[in-house]
Formats: structure tokens, sequence, C-alpha cells
């Protein structure tokens, strides 16, 4: 038999897949990446709060081809796993305050959870899934435990009663088998509750989906710095240009995506319709399509930019330090906080 080998790195080792060893999935791109997003942008949570983080899988990035080698669809997607970061237990109330109860060292020795072996998660063919696929997504506020666990009893309850009517009304055990079957599923649950009860909220995001053009032409406008000097730039400069003006230097951390970017400004700074800013975004993309870029459209024409608040519950976005879609994740202003 034809030994297949697949290649789609970062792995530690290629991917032999005809009953050969098959490699550990490698999602750290860079730890000092990492350090800086904890020491610049995770504030430490409260002794009631905690953050989380999802291993997921985005076939989006597949051509037809790749999808059905695999045996996948467009429309899947999957959470792979989920990784919550707290403080350590306080025994002792004297040491609330103790920088040992909130380490990187303990951040990252859990996002590390997500390097493992390939044949964890597999395809419908039994193949790994594609580094090209997978991501880590970052919860970038942290969730109020507290109202999770009210919120959990208060599903509990809610199917407990349900149950108890049913058979009250002469329903059978088989009748009643979907309300049993949420006991299986309260892991799952109290993940989910996680990603929606918010605790405190530190930062909004922004989610911008451009072109590459707008990431890379650099000769379209003359841009005034913060001391009235002039310099010549492009559509990404211009963006963080006004970034500056609306928010203030040090109050927004520009992360670069595999699409795009993801902005997340401090809740402090906002002091005006936070969508003027998309507004603004969009008034860029448009000025370049006017100058004769291509637009940014989909296989069916539709126009793929998009400029718009991430209204989650609690915002969440690819973590700097890691790979999305086999793509280091990165922040780009990072001087800004010297």
């Amino acid at each position: 038999m034809e030994e297949k080998v697949l290649d789609c790195a970062p792995l530690e080792t290629k991917l032999y897949i005809d009953k050969k060893p098959l490699g550990m999935y490698q999602m750290i791109a860079d730890e000092n990446e990492l350090k800086w997003f904890f020491d610049h942008v995770i504030q430490k949570p409260k002794v009631n709060e905690s953050y989380s983080a999802v291993f997921v899988s985005r076939h989006k990035k597949l051509t037809d081809e790749e999808l059905k080698t695999f045996g996948l669809t467009r429309k899947e997607g999957e959470f792979l796993a989920t990784q919550t970061f707290k403080m350590r237990n306080i025994k002792d109330a004297s040491r609330k305050d103790d920088p040992d109860l909130w380490t990187f060292e303990q951040f990252l020795s859990r996002v590390k959870r997500f390097n493992v072996d390939t044949g964890a998660y597999t395809t419908g063919t039994g193949e790994p899934l594609p580094t090209k696929t997978l991501a880590v997504i970052f919860y970038v506020n942290p969730g109020d435990d507290m109202k999770v666990c009210r919120n959990f009893v208060d599903e509990y309850n809610t199917v407990n009663e349900a149950i108890s009517k049913a058979m009250l009304n002469g329903k059978t055990t088989e009748d009643n088998l979907q309300s049993y079957q949420w006991f299986g599923n309260a892991e799952s649950t109290i993940k989910h509750l996680k990603a929606n009860c918010k605790g405190s909220r530190y930062w909004m995001d922004f989610d911008i989906d451009v072109p590459k053009w707008f990431k890379e032409r650099k000769d379209v406008y003359t841009i005034f710095d913060e001391n009235g000097n002039t310099y010549e730039g492009g559509f990404f400069e211009n963006l963080r240009n006004r970034l500056r003006i609306m928010f203030g230097k040090g109050n927004y951390v520009i992360i670069d995506t595999s699409g795009g970017y993801h902005i997340l400004i401090k809740t402090s700074a906002i002091k005006r319709n936070p969508h003027d800013f998309c507004k603004e975004v969009e008034e860029l993309y448009n000025e370049g399509v006017a100058i004769g870029e291509e637009p940014y459209l989909d296989e069916k024409g539709n126009c793929k930019f998009e400029c718009v608040v991430n209204d989650s519950q609690i915002p969440g976005l690819p973590l700097p330090g890691t790979f999305q879609y086999g793509r280091p994740v990165t922040v780009l202003n990072k001087e800004d906080f010297e």
C-alpha cells in the first residue's frame, strides 16, 4: 500500500495515516507572544470568576476537494476541548493577594493541554483533522461562576420538575428519554454557561474581515502622527491612526488574524457610540475599492468585508501566541504599551 503523508504543519512530526505514528498537534506558536497577551490584556480574575478557551475545528478553510477527502462538510465545525483558567485555590484568606495564585506559568500549562495526539480528533474517514482548520478561541473577559452555578441549578430544577410532572401524568421513562439526557450533557452545559455568564467587562471586541490589499498596501494616505509629523501609509496605518484619535494610545490592542483583525478596546476608553468606529473602517474599505482595488467577495459574489462589534456575552477571539488555521496569531501594536 502506498504511504500517505498529510502535510499540514505546524506539527511536531508528519502525519503518517496508514496505521503509523501520527504525532502531536502543536497549537502554541510563540510563548513570548502568549506571555505579552497575558501580561497586558488578561486581567486577574476575581475569586468568583474564570476565563475559558476552546479548541475548535472550522472546516470553512478547506476546499471542496479537501472536504471530500476528509469526509467533512463545509457547514460542520466542532468544539473539540475546553480549558478553564482561574486563580489557584485560596487555602488561607491572608494569602488572597499572593501573586502565586495567578501566574503565566499556570496559564501556559493549561494552554499546552491543547497540544494533543493527532489521533484524539479524527475525520469521518478516520484521518486527523487538518491543522489548517484548527484554532484556540479565548474568551477575553472572565465569566461569573456564581451566575454559572445559579443558571445550572435553575436548568436542573426545570428538568427535574418536567420529568416529575410527566410521570404524574402517566408518561413512561421512554417518553422522558430526552429529558434524562440532560444529565449526561451536564458538563457541556456548564462549559456553555461559562462562555455566556459574563463577569467583569474589561474589553470590547471589534471583529474586522478585510482583503489582503487592506493589510498590505502602504502608499494611499498622508497621515499625521500624535506629534504632528506626517508619514505615508496605507489602509492599516490609517485604521491605526483613527484608533489613536478615537480611543487614545494604549487603550486598544490590534490582533492580526487569518481573515483580518480583532481589535480590543478598553471599556473605560469608550466615550462614544462604538458603531461609529465600524462606519469609519467601512469608509476605508470603500475608498480602496474606489481607487481600483478588488472588492472583497466570496465565491457567490457576496461582499465579505465586515466590521462589527462582537456583542457576544463574552467575546471570543483567536488567542495571540497560538496558531489559527496554521498561522500564528500576533499583536501588531505592542510598542504602544512600552
